[in-house]
């Protein structure tokens, strides 16, 4: 997990550091913001929550602003006696004497020209998520096929990268091959290619593809929401086989403790693999829709039609 330090948020916000210029390598160790209602009555909580960036904009000004101007440096100089990672202002936030204070403690204390608060606490921790969420490395495929994420898994030699390539020559988009990041936000898995395979995929017998090279960067996309997983499997591996013909749903599965829908596709010569994976995911489009009506259900509807004719 990468760290984040105060500065790649000023960097990313734009933000305006108008005191505490020294501190902006401030490390942020804890997820979230705190706005600073409860901070500037005097109630600190304890713990990793204390640590919290904290923004003040409007409703911190209104409140601020009803006491004389000792008893609001009073408040000042016990928040920024806190060691908070950073504060940050909006326009709306209008007491200079909040600077002043921030000055003598030479606190980190930033400002967002931004109209919406709410919409900026929202990108801000959206950009967190990058930080703090959790992860992990998974062995696949990563490609966007009609709008949903698709991760390939299989064992070693199975032919995800070669499929993953006949894909994105038919126009769907690469996200990563071999080693992929997986991470999970508000119980959604996005994954992305390890940066150092990025744009990068091996081929048994030409070695190693740059993506973004031979089909150009229309066909690179930097990260996908996973909507589904397939998994190649060998046909009749040990002489069973084992493939569903007459499923209706999708089976789930799972990574990070969010469940992803689920189908096995089972690999041999002849099979067009990728032509089936794209009939896989225009199913999922499909039921996700709400137009989609059971195949065996239309299969029963013909057989008695026909009996009865």
């Amino acid at each position: 997990m990468s760290k984040l330090y105060a500065k790649k948020i000023i960097d990313e916000f734009k933000l305006e550091v108008v005191s505490g210029q020294d501190k902006i390598e401030n490390k942020i160790d804890v997820y979230g913001i705190n706005r600073a209602g409860l901070e500037l009555t005097g109630y600190f909580e304890s713990g990793e929550k204390s640590h919290r960036i904290i923004v003040m904009s409007t409703k911190e000004y209104l409140y601020i602003m009803n006491f004389e101007e000792k008893e609001r440096r009073l408040r000042y100089q016990k928040l920024f006696s806190r060691n908070i990672p950073m504060i940050i202002l909006t326009d709306k936030f209008e007491d200079k004497l909040a600077i002043t204070v921030a000055k003598e403690s030479n606190s980190l204390l930033v400002r967002t020209r931004t109209e919406s608060t709410s919409d900026f606490t929202q990108n801000v921790l959206e950009f967190m998520d990058d930080y703090f969420a959790p992860l992990i490395e998974v062995h696949a495929s990563c490609v966007n096929i009609f709008g949903k994420g698709v991760l390939l898994i299989g064992e070693s030699g199975i032919g995800k990268s070669e499929i993953t390539l006949d894909l994105v020559k038919t126009n769907h988009l690469f996200v990563g091959d071999d080693r992929i990041v997986i991470t999970k936000k508000s119980n959604e898995l996005y994954g992305k290619s390890h940066e150092i395979l990025k744009n990068l995929v091996e081929v048994r017998g030409i070695g190693i593809v740059d993506v973004s090279q031979t089909n150009g960067y229309q066909v690179i996309l930097e990260k996908t929401k996973i909507d589904l997983v397939i998994e190649l499997t060998q046909f009749k591996k040990n002489g069973i086989d084992d493939s569903e013909r007459l499923g209706t749903s999708f089976a789930t599965y799972e990574i990070l403790g969010a469940s992803v829908p689920y189908i096995k596709i089972p690999v041999s010569s002849g099979r067009n693999i990728p032509n089936i994976i794209e009939a896989a995911v225009a199913k999922l489009k499909i039921k996700q829709s709400g137009l989609y009506k059971d195949e065996t259900q239309i299969l029963s509807e013909r057989a008695i039609k026909f009996n009865n004719d």
